[in-house]
């Protein structure tokens, strides 16, 4: 927690209001996202009790797991929705042209959207598809909508939800808190109820009352995945112990009985979650959304698109765990992408710039001399203009020589530290232009800063893109040998490079 966010929540504390910490969007919302509440039985993992989802707000389907025995229905059902909402995204491409060395290529137009209640439901969602995605399909079925291509599908949404920006799979309790800053703790921020009650208080009452009486087990059960303790022990247990009983004594009457009730239970328990998602979704649907998250939404449609035609051509499933280079190579790649996704939030938001401020990991400072006209030595030994000018800031820098920085006064414009020395109670630092300088015969003066203009500088999303191991890095994940990364590893790499 950066010192800027804390002293935000010391003061919706104080207030008992939230505060506003973002006013723009960094992630992307579909037009038709799919809420997912997955709720699972306590102390035991992956089995699903019930699932609410659908795409419409006044429709959600609800799924409810056997009490006893396999939930092959259960599962084949869920499978079958889920994978209906997938397909429908797979008819309509369009044709992106050939770029550098990337030949023209089709992408789906539009990608799945999956939106669950709060950041533990995606562990259970990965936890899910590891348990499905190896499920044989019975002879005689079709296997693009068998429960192992749900869990396929599954594995896929769980692994881009650790991908910094992406939106394919998004906790809308993580969407809200970096919008909005409440007087409780993180962790209590994860009840969907409790966060909308600080957020948007009913009239006459304070954010702080309105989240005490949403965490009322009585009024608002938590979002799940896990259920409420007192839930299990009043209301779920004893429903459960006499479905038990009277299947041991095989009354078929009491059983139907008692799985309607079990239905009618768990509709009232999700349900109000329900809606607390949908009404945070129109929420951060009132924010303008950044120019970037656009961009990264067109990256999610190519792994979309990537996956897609891996499971039509191959379709067997991921490995159970990587190599240690894979692994090494895929949190290498995850370090990168979080990085440049907090320099491209800078970028666009003053916000997150003075977070990064807090940090030293960025600066604001005034210009105090520029030197337009210099030159370097070029590999060819011919001169190549590298304008250069002079910054002096009363932030800290935690920053090092050789970073290469960049504001949001020009985002391509890239300048590199070659000296940083201490003067009058600051700090000088010697910046070294390295992009849209143009030519010594035809320099470009719009990339050079003028004397006493006040600049914003951070680190540049181009910073993070060194390959950790340039020989394997853009090789996909097979099969047939050690290299166990995902099908769209590299297209997470090349859709992140570009400008």
């Amino acid at each position: 927690m950066s010192l800027l966010t804390t002293l935000l929540r010391l003061e919706a504390a104080e207030t008992e209001q939230a505060q506003d910490a973002s006013t723009i969007r960094h992630f992307h919302l579909t037009e038709r996202p799919m809420v997912f509440l997955p709720l699972n039985r306590s102390g035991t993992e992956a089995t699903s009790l019930a699932v609410m989802y659908g795409d419409d707000p006044s429709r959600p389907q609800l799924l409810v797991a056997p009490p006893r025995g396999r939930p092959t229905a259960f599962l084949d059902d869920l499978a079958d929705g889920i994978l209906t909402y997938i397909d429908s995204f797979q008819h309509t491409t369009e044709r992106l042209p050939a770029r550098g060395n990337r030949p023209a290529r089709q992408r789906y137009t539009n990608a799945p959207q999956l939106l669950v209640a709060n950041r533990k439901s995606v562990p259970h969602i990965e936890r899910l598809g590891r348990a499905l995605r190896f499920t044989e399909t019975p002879e005689g079925t079709d296997p693009a909508r068998s429960t192992g291509r749900l869990g396929q599908w599954l594995t896929f949404f769980a692994e881009h939800a650790e991908y910094p920006g992406s939106a394919l799979l998004a906790a809308l309790t993580e969407l809200l808190t970096s919008h909005w800053v409440t007087g409780q703790s993180p962790l209590e921020d994860e009840h969907l109820a409790a966060l909308m009650a600080w957020i948007r208080p009913p009239a006459g009452t304070t954010g702080l009352h309105a989240a005490l009486a949403a965490e009322d087990p009585q009024l608002r059960r938590p979002a799940g995945p896990a259920t409420d303790p007192s839930f299990d022990t009043f209301e779920l247990d004893p429903l459960l112990t006499a479905y038990d009983t009277a299947a041991e004594e095989g009354n078929t009457a009491a059983m139907t009985r008692h799985t309607d009730r079990l239905r009618d239970l768990l509709h009232t328990y999700l349900h109000p979650t329900w809606n607390d998602a949908w009404q945070a979704l129109s929420l951060l649907r009132s924010l303008p959304q950044t120019p970037d998250a656009h961009r990264r939404w067109d990256a999610d449609r190519d792994r979309f698109t990537a996956y897609s035609t891996y499971l039509a051509d191959d379709g067997r499933p991921q490995p159970i765990k990587d190599d240690a280079i894979s692994a090494a190579r895929r949190l290498a790649r995850l370090e990168q992408a979080q990085g440049a996704f907090e320099a491209r939030r800078a970028m666009e938001d003053p916000f997150v710039m003075a977070e990064r401020r807090t940090s030293g990991e960025a600066l604001a400072g005034t210009v105090i001399d520029t030197d337009p006209h210099h030159t370097i030595t070029g590999p060819s030994g011919r001169p190549l203009l590298r304008p250069r000018f002079t910054l002096h800031t009363t932030d800290p820098v935690r920053l090092d020589t050789g970073s290469l920085l960049a504001g949001p006064h020009n985002p391509r414009v890239h300048a590199a530290i070659r000296s940083i020395t201490p003067r009058d109670g600051g700090t000088d630092l010697l910046l070294e232009i390295t992009t849209l300088t143009g030519t010594v015969a035809k320099p470009k003066p719009d990339s050079v800063p003028a004397v006493e203009d006040h600049l914003f500088l951070t680190l540049a999303p181009e910073f993070f893109r060194q390959p950790p191991f340039p020989s394997r890095d853009d090789t996909p994940w097979t099969h047939g040998g050690p290299q166990h990364d995902h099908p769209a590893a590299a297209l997470e790499a090349t859709e992140e490079a570009q400008p």
